[in-house]
């Protein structure tokens, strides 16, 4: 991919987030209004999924490089990334719904969360779970990140990584335990 395509990619890619605009905008008004920390957290989620899926696409271009033996540093990773689009390896469509998949499904469970808290305030009980969830979901997204730069050829993720999955679990098995 030449840096032509590479401009025109980006360029159609700001078409599709500019596309139903007014809606988004609106919807994303809406949220807001209705209750901003919720809206916040979202928009943390969607930063997080979206470093996520680049993470991802270095952690892929990475072994690209690898396979063809070539240089492999974290720049060149990054660079790579177009030809890795290029080559199919990288599939921007099926990025693209497993990110809208993701948003739902936060979304859903943010809603589900946010019910069950307000029955939990009303029968004079302490709301928890909407700050599990939100654990539970910033958590998996940290992890997938450091899985995929240690899949990118960063080897001090390994071991944050593992560092962290210990945490995580002795964290989660606290909250079982209440």
């Amino acid at each position: 991919m030449n840096v032509n395509d590479l401009l025109q990619a980006i360029y159609k890619s700001g078409q599709g987030l500019a596309d139903a605009w007014l809606f988004k905008t609106a919807l994303a008004s809406i949220v807001t209004v209705l209750n901003g920390a919720h809206a916040s957290a979202l928009l943390w989620f969607v930063l997080l999924v979206f470093v996520d899926l680049l993470t991802r696409w270095l952690a892929i271009s990475y072994a690209q490089l690898t396979e063809s033996r070539r240089r492999n540093g974290l720049l060149s990773c990054l660079l790579n990334i177009p030809a890795a689009i290029q080559a199919g390896r990288i599939n921007s469509d099926a990025m693209k719904h497993r990110f809208a998949g993701k948003m739902i499904l936060y979304i859903a469970l943010t809603v589900m969360a946010i019910g069950v808290d307000n029955m939990l305030r009303l029968a004079g009980e302490t709301p928890l779970l909407l700050r599990v969830v939100w654990m539970y979901l910033a958590a998996t997204e940290a992890l997938s990140i450091l899985e995929n730069i240690r899949d990118a050829g960063i080897e001090q993720a390994g071991g944050l990584l593992n560092f962290l999955r210990s945490r995580f679990s002795a964290l989660f098995a606290k909250l079982k335990s209440m």
